[in-house]
């Protein structure tokens, strides 16, 4: 861990949920759902998430790494996973929707990792708030 990241864990009280170990866990086991889901990540050093929004059915999938050079890491405040894709099918027919809200949520579960759903949502902390 680099210097600058351990300074704002111990200024901000933070407790770590997660781990290298524990992300690339994540990151591989994605592959057993029915497509990879869209995300949005705040890191411990930036104000404002990436992207800035993210809509509860994305038309893009997530970016999940399989590589401890892409993994996630010990600089991820927390990620917001949405579980539903919407898949065009034709310029003139409404755009489907897919969801893996249940296989996400049991995947989460047997991974012991933990998280909150909140909006249709699953929020998933790389640290907590000392309290």
């Amino acid at each position: 861990m680099d210097r600058r990241t351990a300074r704002t864990i111990s200024e901000r009280g933070l407790v770590p949920c997660m781990n290298d170990t524990r992300w690339r866990e994540l990151c591989e086991a994605i592959d057993g759902l029915p497509f990879p889901p869209a995300y949005q990540v705040k890191t411990l050093h930036e104000e404002q998430p990436f992207p800035p929004t993210i809509e509860p059915a994305p038309g893009y999938h997530g970016d999940w790494g399989k590589t401890p050079e892409a993994s996630f890491g010990k600089h991820i405040e927390w990620i917001r996973v949405a579980p539903a894709y919407r898949r065009s099918v034709g310029r003139l027919l409404p755009h489907v929707i897919e969801d893996c809200t249940d296989e996400l949520r049991a995947l989460l579960h047997r991974l012991r990792i933990t998280f909150v759903e909140e909006n249709g949502f699953f929020v998933i902390p790389g640290y907590l708030g000392n309290r």
